[in-house]
């Protein structure tokens, strides 16, 4: 895991954004989570029959992505706290599936522990950290009331992932 320079601008203003996107959260499907909101952005890939569909889209958070990651296409906002009941934000070790280029990029919005390739890393408020998806790695840990992680990639077209958002126009 390599913790990268950038950072968000304003930190408060983002993560009352990700707040707003809550409404939006539906249950994980994935065994590795319990009681987890996600939000596929961009694209989503079906993990069971690697199936490609469009996902929600807005302006702001892709052109953010391509800022943290140009090339990205696929995203992940994931959410511990609260809200709608409640939601753990943890995942167990995993491996990420073939949709997935290795490179990730991972946005941090409150306190975590990661731990990835048998390294425990603490996550702070503001973390952006890059690291191989294909290494196993794991949230086993919250240290926050309310944690947003937003995760993107790139999808696989060597395995055949293609992308089936609609691409912004550049005017």
């Amino acid at each position: 895991m390599k913790r990268l320079k950038k950072q968000i601008p304003n930190l408060e203003l983002f993560r009352d954004y990700c707040r707003s996107l809550i409404p939006l959260m539906k249950p994980s499907h994935s065994t590795l989570t319990t009681r987890r909101l996600e939000l596929w952005l961009f694209n989503e890939v079906h993990l069971g029959n690697g199936k490609v569909k469009p996902a929600y889209f807005d302006d702001r958070l892709y052109n953010f992505s391509q800022r943290i990651y140009p090339g990205s296409n696929i995203g992940l906002l994931t959410y511990h706290g609260p809200a709608r009941g409640g939601s753990s934000g943890l995942i167990r070790p995993h491996k990420d599936h073939g949709y997935a280029m290795p490179r990730a990029i991972s946005i941090n919005l409150g306190e975590a522990e990661f731990a990835i390739d048998g390294k425990l890393h603490k996550l702070s408020d503001g973390d952006i950290c890059e690291f191989n998806c294909k290494l196993s790695h794991s949230i086993p840990r919250i240290m926050s009331p309310e944690r947003f992680s937003l995760v993107f990639w790139q999808l696989n077209k060597a395995k055949g992932y293609q992308s089936q958002m609609v691409e912004p126009i550049d005017w």
